[in-house]
């Protein structure tokens, strides 16, 4: 383009000469350098990110690595759903930090080895909104995952937390990593209840069509898993989708994130 400029007659840069290359690569190299920032600025917080999660995972033996054991089934529903790679990107990084708002659970409720109480399973219920009032500041670079930390326990009749939001209320991503989220933690077991082998999980989660979940996410859900021979094998999905994190040591019992005793199902 400059070269055009030069050989036009009279040259449309009349007598600039080299400083009219200079004025014109200056904007260049601050953008280029702008959007070299921003690159590192969303990298930094993408790993601060999955270093939260992995905490969280970690220091529970009995959650080791769920986010993202989620995170990949969460992924597979997205595509079977047809979203695009940008929304399937969205969920995947919001599956990573569903959880993230136990950071603000204190460990005495958190890892309680009994039943909760009901004021207790009402702090459990805030984790969603302490979760995003926890990645607040970096609202720039993670709103789009707001709606996924803070709805996944939504139920479809509206029986779930923290808005009682029900159907298609429910932010379809939200919708996507909350049956994610039950399936995995299904299938891992739980002190409280014995893990459940991926045919009944997969019956209970068949059984709570249009109750817990979205009944189009519940038909996907069985197409991928009938399709999908890692998933009918739990020791075979761990092995894909499990990456070699440490688990830190704690003294804290596990943890048990649920309702009180007398209505497990909504959990």
């Amino acid at each position: 383009m400059l070269a055009r400029m030069y050989e036009s007659n009279p040259p449309l840069l009349g007598n600039w000469g080299g400083w009219s290359v200079i004025l014109f690569l200056i904007p260049l190299y601050y953008a280029r350098f702008h959007w070299d920032e921003v690159v590192k600025l969303r990298e930094a917080f993408n790993k601060t990110v999955d270093l939260l999660s992995n905490t969280i995972d970690a220091k529970d033996s009995h959650t080791f690595l769920h986010s993202e054991r989620v995170t990949a089934i969460a992924s597979a529903l997205a595509r079977a759903y047809g979203l695009d790679a940008a929304q399937i990107n969205t969920i995947e990084k919001g599956s990573r930090i569903h959880d993230i708002g136990k950071i603000g659970i204190p460990d005495a409720v958190l890892f309680k080895p009994g039943s909760l109480t009901e004021e207790e399973y009402n702090i459990i219920k805030k984790h969603p909104e302490y979760g995003v009032r926890l990645l607040e500041p970096a609202s720039d670079y993670l709103s789009e995952t707001f709606d996924i930390i803070k709805y996944h326990h939504e139920r479809w009749d509206g029986r779930g937390y923290p808005e009682g939001l029900a159907g298609q209320e429910i932010p379809l991503w939200a919708r996507i990593v909350g049956l994610a989220d039950a399936y995995e933690a299904m299938t891992a077991g739980r002190p409280y209840q014995k893990a459940k082998t991926p045919e009944d999980a997969l019956r209970e989660i068949e059984d709570l069509a249009g109750i817990q979940f979205d009944p189009k996410l519940v038909r996907l859900f069985r197409e991928i898993w009938e399709t999908n021979p890692a998933w009918r094998d739990r020791e075979v999905f761990l092995r894909l989708y499990s990456s070699k994190v440490p688990s830190l040591e704690s003294s804290s019992p596990p943890s048990l994130e649920r309702e009180p005793e007398t209505s497990q199902k909504s959990s």
